[in-house]
């Protein structure tokens, strides 16, 4: 019989325990003070494992990306650690707002000298700012700086900053809802369904280092 090969794609939020590569960080945060940013990675299996990477735009397009990954691809032996390098070309971005890129990273297993062998490669991808200097603010000031608009059973979230926030849950009464990203001057509205809401709203967002951080009781406009 022939082996069966399975190639299984996977978010870093549903990242699971049969990825031999694991990522040592949930998001990277490129400051443009430095001349680069890194992601560590490990092999955590018992094998070695081929990893290929590369970036896409918001839009999943992977041309005129004035951003590389260093090295694209590499050997890593099991049991290993190594670093994966971005590197600004220095052109194109703009200074007066953060932009994002998607880091995929697929692992490549060894060939199996088994038949009947079920092979799991698992692919991750992962968010990757690139944060200009000039801007001259903080995520927390700008999360802090969102403006709730309630209308009806809605709320309206309006982001008049440069960068990206990720929303992670918007508690209200006895329940959470589940919020998502917003881009620098963008606005996203969820539904509060039979929920109500007062005069402040509390909230979490995903923090530079890929934990939450609670806002509580801000303001509603």
């Amino acid at each position: 019989m022939k082996k069966i090969s399975l190639l299984i794609a996977l978010a870093l939020f549903s990242h699971n325990a049969s990825a031999a590569i694991q990522l040592m960080a949930t998001r990277v945060v490129y400051d443009s003070n430095n001349s680069s940013a890194a992601l560590p990675i490990q092999n955590q299996s018992n094998s070695d494992y081929l990893v290929q990477t590369w970036l896409e735009d918001p839009n999943g397009g992977t041309t005129a990306i004035p951003m590389q990954v260093v090295p694209p691809i590499l050997k890593l032996s099991a049991g290993k650690a190594a670093s994966l390098r971005f590197i600004y070309s220095g052109k194109s971005l703009p200074d007066n707002q953060e932009t994002l890129f998607w880091i995929n990273i697929q692992e490549i297993p060894p060939a199996s000298k088994d038949e009947n062998v079920l092979q799991v490669a698992v692919h991750s991808r992962l968010k990757l700012f690139y944060r200009p200097s000039a801007l001259k603010t903080t995520l927390a000031e700008q999360a802090d700086k969102l403006q709730w608009v309630k209308s009806g059973n809605q709320l309206t979230i309006k982001n008049n900053g440069p960068m990206y926030i990720s929303l992670n849950t918007l508690h209200v009464e006895n329940k959470n809802i589940n919020l998502d990203m917003i881009a620098p001057h963008g606005q996203k509205t969820v539904s509060l369904g039979s929920s109500s809401v007062g005069n402040t709203v509390s909230y979490g967002y995903v923090n530079d280092f890929g934990g939450v951080t609670e806002v509580k009781d801000h303001p509603l406009n």
